[in-house]
This record gives structure tokens, C-alpha cells and sequence, in this order.
């Protein structure tokens, strides 16, 4: 049987933000994987768990949470209702909650589910989330044993041309659109200041030079948000890296919100069963 527990937790600036954990009481426990969701994303994203059940179903614990300044509240929502949070996000605060949840894997969870077995800790990035996780997997004293990232940029910053970061500057903040709910999601200029301050910290070419974790890059053909350039670029400098191609593919890998079907879509079938092999 599947079950799902929900916790708070603290992360960057001590702030609260909500988490939960689908597992079995299986004896056949091959670890806990943390996922985390991408930009203008969350934890009940589309499918998100239809894949954590996925993994409990083939032996995992599957730990998805919203990171604190995605400008999600702790309620369960679809919705955001804190973008004065979103607006503030920066790589060094999801940072810091990735942290916040793998001290509560290491040193809360034996205690609270003991069958769940913690010695082994996996970690997956959606998106700008795998840029977070490659950046924390490389940037802190972890347990973590293997990383894999979902159709995750090299520069999340590369869209931001010289005339949107000119506007930015005059005005102190910038808009991005949110296709889904056609919110206009700010950005305040404290962002681009910590990318100036911080451009070596969050540079993946001085992480590829770093990770000593087996890593598994996983890309499909078809993404529009993230196209195969950046793929490429992962390859190239996570020379080391597995990786594996999703023909035809999108940013999602099939997958929508609200989803609706019965079944994972079938590029997204292909994404976790790959996955799954290698966190084997």
C-alpha cells in the first residue's frame, strides 16, 4: 500500500515551506529520492504524483516539496499566493532548503518512518531544479549518492538579453508571465544582483569540475523551453555523465496541469524507468 505523510520545514531566511513523502511499508527499501520541481513549478505539478508513486511502487521513498520562495503558500494549493517570495528566489536559497531536507532525511526521518531506508539518498532536478541540485550536490557536504536532471538548462539565466536586464536595473523589478494562471510573476532586482555577486558559485562549468556523484542527464528532442544546446553543453562539461534522449519529447515530458489521464504520459514512462535503472 502507498502512503504519504506532510511535514514543514525551514529553509533559506528561516523560512517555512511544505513537503511530503510517499512511501511503502515494503521491506524492500532501496532509498529515499528528493525531487525538485523547476521554475514557476511546485510539488503537485501535473503528474508529479503519479511519478513519486511510480517510485514507491519499485522499492523508493519519493520526497517532493515546494522550495520555500517559489511563491507557493504551506497550504495545499495550485495556486501563488506569495509572489513577494517568488520575487526574492534566488540559486543560494533553494540551496539552502535542499539542505533543510536532506537533515531532515538524515537526522528526523529514521526516527519518524525507521523502515525507510535513509543511507541511500538520490536526487532529482526538474528543470532549474537540476541546476539547484547540481549546484548543492557540488557545494555542500552531502550524503546524496546520485544525481539526475530533467530537461535542465546549463545557464538558467541565458534568456535574460542586455534589454531585459537594462529594464530591470531602471525599474527595480521585472515581470515574467506565467502561461498557466496568466499571472505576470515578478522579479525583484535583488536577483540580478545576486547573480552579479555570485556568477562563479552558480557557474556549472566550475561544477562540472567538482562532482564526484554519478550523475544521469536526461533530455528530450522536442523541448522548447530548453532546447538541446543545453544538453549538449551538460554533456560536454559533465563529461562523466550518463545521459539518455526522450525522441520527441517536451519540457514536461508529456505531462499538463491539472493531468488527467489515468496512466503516466508515455514519454514520462520512459523518464522514470530510465531513472530508476540508474538510482538501481
Amino acid at each position: 500500500m502507498i502512503l504519504n505523510s506532510k511535514f514543514i520545514l525551514e529553509g533559506a531566511l528561516q523560512q517555512k515551506f511544505a513537503m511530503d513523502l510517499t512511501y511503502s511499508e515494503s521491506q524492500d527499501q532501496k532509498g529515499v529520492i528528493v525531487f525538485c520541481h523547476g521554475f514557476k513549478g511546485f510539488k503537485d505539478w501535473g503528474c508529479w504524483q503519479m511519478v513519486a508513486d511510480y517510485f514507491v511502487d519499485n522499492g523508493f521513498a519519493f520526497l517532493k516539496f515546494n522550495f520555500s520562495h517559489n511563491g507557493m503558500g504551506l497550504e495545499d494549493s495550485v495556486e501563488f499566493n506569495a509572489l513577494d517570495k517568488f520575487a526574492t528566489n534566488t540559486l543560494g536559497k533553494e540551496m539552502q532548503d535542499i539542505q533543510s531536507v536532506e537533515q531532515f532525511i538524515v537526522n528526523e526521518l529514521p526516527t519518524i518512518l525507521p523502515i525507510i531506508n535513509t543511507d541511500k539518498i538520490f536526487i532529482i532536478g526538474h528543470s532549474k531544479g537540476g541546476v539547484s541540485a547540481l549546484l548543492y550536490c557540488t557545494q555542500y557536504d552531502t550524503k546524496i549518492k546520485k544525481v539526475c536532471t530533467w530537461a535542465s538548462p546549463f545557464d538558467f539565466h541565458r534568456s535574460w538579453n542586455s534589454k531585459f536586464i537594462d529594464k530591470w536595473r531602471a525599474d527595480g523589478v521585472q515581470y515574467i508571465k506565467n502561461a498557466r494562471t496568466n499571472q505576470m510573476m515578478p522579479l525583484d532586482i535583488s536577483v540580478l544582483n545576486d547573480l552579479d555577486n555570485n556568477k562563479e558559485i552558480y557557474s556549472l562549468v566550475n561544477a562540472s569540475q567538482q562532482l564526484q556523484i554519478p550523475y544521469l542527464i536526461i533530455q528530450g528532442t522536442n523541448d522548447q523551453a530548453v532546447k538541446m544546446e543545453e544538453f549538449n553543453l551538460l554533456k560536454k562539461y559533465f563529461s562523466k555523465a550518463k545521459t539518455h534522449v526522450i525522441d520527441d519529447a517536451n519540457h514536461v515530458f508529456g505531462g499538463s496541469h491539472p493531468y488527467e489521464g489515468s496512466d503516466l504520459p508515455e514519454h514520462t514512462q520512459e523518464l522514470v524507468r530510465v531513472t530508476k535503472d540508474f538510482f538501481l
